[in-house]
């Protein structure tokens, strides 16, 4: 009987140190859409001070959206303005979901939840504050069904 128990406490000891090695969250921040409609005029902001110019990072795009959401994928631009106050801008295509019409985002009960990779293993390259700025960019006014937007900056391994 103690081998067993043994057995148990090392297997429950693995498990806690792999759920604790995944990759420290450096930001991790969004905004709530009440009416779960993005509009063209919101903006998302996101501004931070950032000193560490020698390690990774990735950098994603996060999107909660409903069933209500009419189309595959968003496309939204992403502007970043840096502490010498240049700055550069993408058009980002996220799938929310596949050619079958299955959300690929985690969630249910008609919500998900997507996590989009834009930079992977990227460092800062000045110290100082940063901004990021995301708009929607599918060409209507108004996006049904999309409930929250954001950013997630996570130091990489």
């Amino acid at each position: 009987m103690v081998t067993i128990r043994n057995s148990y406490l090392a297997i429950f000891s693995i498990a806690i140190f792999f759920v604790s090695c995944g990759n420290e969250v450096f930001i991790d921040n969004d905004v709530a859409y009440e009416n779960s409609h993005w509009d063209v005029k919101d903006k998302y902001v996101l501004s931070f001070d950032q000193l560490d110019t020698v390690s990774n990072y990735n950098f994603f795009i996060t999107l909660r959206n409903t069933e209500d959401y009419p189309y595959r994928n968003i496309y939204v631009f992403l502007t970043t303005v840096f502490p010498n106050g240049k700055s550069i801008r993408d058009t980002i295509d996220c799938p929310l979901a596949n050619y079958q019409g299955k959300w690929l985002g985690k969630g249910f009960g008609g919500v998900y939840d997507n996590r989009i990779i834009y930079m992977h293993k990227r460092r800062f390259p000045l110290p100082g504050e940063y901004k990021i700025v995301m708009e929607q960019a599918m060409r209507v006014e108004e996006l049904p069904g999309i409930t929250n937007v954001g950013i997630r900056i996570e130091k990489a391994l």
